[in-house]
């Protein structure tokens, strides 16, 4: 399962209640090159590298480019289009078929995604 940036932020916070929620789901945990960039960039990047250390990193390529751009069509065309960096991390969760687990509904909107709300 991939963790979200609003997912990481709050493990970062110790928000105990989450954590135990997702050692129930019981799935090894990644994340993506994108949450990776926007937790290094904020206030708490010292502990954000220890938390990265220990888990996958999916990256965006080719594959996952061509995913990103149908995505944007899809949602611009539905007149749902969502933050980039969000379909930026919708497209690597959906080439690599993993649940995304977030915080954020905005998701929602991206079809073929497997999401979990948290």
């Amino acid at each position: 399962m991939i963790l979200d940036t609003s997912i990481l932020i709050e493990i970062l916070g110790n928000n105990v209640a989450l954590q135990d929620k997702l050692e129930r789901l019981n799935q090894q945990v990644s994340t993506t090159a994108v949450t990776k960039y926007e937790l290094l960039r904020g206030q708490r990047h010292e502990s954000a590298i220890e938390m990265l250390a220990n888990m996958e990193i999916y990256e965006f390529d080719g594959k996952t480019a061509e995913r990103c751009a149908k995505i944007f069509r899809d949602l611009k065309g539905r007149g749902k289009l969502i933050n980039e960096l969000d379909i930026l991390i919708a497209s690597i969760a959906i080439a690599h078929d993993e649940l995304l687990v977030t915080r954020d509904n905005d998701f929602k909107s991206v079809d073929h995604l497997k999401l979990l709300v948290l």
